[in-house]
């Protein structure tokens, strides 16, 4: 009777055993799928956290039409465009930063009018330069200072001389789309 009473309290030992790794064995798999789950959303999150980041920083390229539309004035005549503006500057202007952040501005919000720029300091361009303005005929052109000229069907529309006149011009695009909002 006393080897099955210890018989009975060893196999009661080795079940409690049994059952305390069974349930250590269930604790450390369910701990494991936990981590995993967790493990899973932080990826998935952080996935999506990078793709609205990428679409917010293609929807706000940054514009650099100076860079991009740098000709000479010998290329006005290769411009297919039937209207766009030719700012003719000096690189010393001390305005060229106000005009490319004007100018970036409406491409950024999608101007339908292109903008060329003419560097008056480069070799190429200094014919232009005159002690008086001649602005009537696109291929014969003189200017003094700075000057914003819009063109359209070909032909010189409207000619914006002087910094603040191209600037007041500028600005006036931005006037309109605050009173358009209201």
């Amino acid at each position: 009777m006393k080897k099955a009473k210890i018989k009975q309290s060893t196999t009661k030992k080795q079940k409690s055993k049994e059952k305390e790794v069974f349930s250590v064995k269930k604790f450390i798999i369910i701990l494991a799928v936990i981590m995993a789950v967790l493990i899973g959303f932080y990826f998935l999150t952080d996935k999506i956290v990078q793709k609205q980041k990428a679409s917010e920083n293609e929807d706000q390229e940054i514009v650099n039409v100076r860079e991009i539309n740098d000709i000479n004035y010998s290329d006005v005549k290769k411009i297919v465009s039937d209207s766009y503006y030719l700012l003719l500057d000096k690189d010393d202007d001390e305005n060229n930063l106000n005009y490319d952040v004007y100018i970036n501005s409406l491409k950024y919000n999608k101007f339908p009018i292109e903008f060329y720029y003419i560097d008056l300091s480069k070799k190429e361009n200094k014919s232009l330069l005159s002690d008086k303005s001649s602005l009537k005929d696109l291929d014969k052109i003189k200017v003094k200072n700075t000057t914003l000229i819009y063109v359209a069907d070909k032909k010189i529309n409207s000619t914006y001389e002087g910094s603040e006149k191209i600037l007041e011009h500028l600005t006036s695009f931005f006037n309109i789309n605050q009173e358009d909002e209201k």
